[in-house]
């Protein structure tokens, strides 16, 4: 695992620590985590995006595995 620097001011510093404790949490992990939460979001909604609309049933999806093998 690889450490980064990231500067916050002291009252945002003494937030995410707050809810980190809150949630028995390290500082670490909720920053950790609400960046990847963020980063999925937006990965998310480029999909949705690009979402033609097409949907197939489980039957469908089943025949074209069968077919592709």
């Amino acid at each position: 695992m690889t450490a980064t620097a990231i500067r916050f001011a002291d009252d945002e510093r003494e937030w995410i620590q707050a809810f980190a404790d809150f949630t028995g949490q390290t500082f670490s992990e909720v920053v950790r985590e609400s960046v990847l939460e963020r980063i999925e979001e937006a990965a998310d909604s480029e999909a949705l995006a690009e979402d033609d609309g097409k949907r197939y049933s489980m039957d469908e999806v089943m025949r074209m595995a069968m077919m592709s093998e």
